[in-house]
């Protein structure tokens, strides 16, 4: 398992974490993605990832980003969240894991 979090560590899964952090924040989802993808090409330019970026960096996009934003950004965070039926939070996976073996 630490295989799978260290390569959640380096990509752009948690893009739309940050677009769903700036919703909340009061930010049109649509401009929420907007600001997303163009940070995301940034980020690729400079070889570097979303939780890389400095809060000073992320407040000159939008000044409604805080601190918060790194626990938001973790992969943890970010599957505990998708508690949805048939999400990718812990309990749903469980769940799918035990019907799959109901039905083996």
């Amino acid at each position: 398992t630490q295989i799978m979090h260290d390569a959640t560590e380096k990509d752009f899964s948690n893009a739309t974490e940050l677009a769903d952090y700036l919703a909340t924040k009061g930010i049109p989802f649509r401009q929420a993605h907007e600001i997303v993808g163009k940070l995301v090409l940034e980020c690729t330019q400079k070889g570097i990832y979303l939780q890389d970026v400095s809060l000073e960096e992320y407040q000159a996009i939008n000044p409604v980003i805080e601190e918060d934003i790194y626990d938001t950004l973790a992969s943890k965070t970010a599957i505990t969240r998708r508690h949805s039926l048939g999400g990718t939070g812990f309990d749903q996976v469980k769940k799918q894991i035990e019907l799959a073996k109901t039905a083996l």
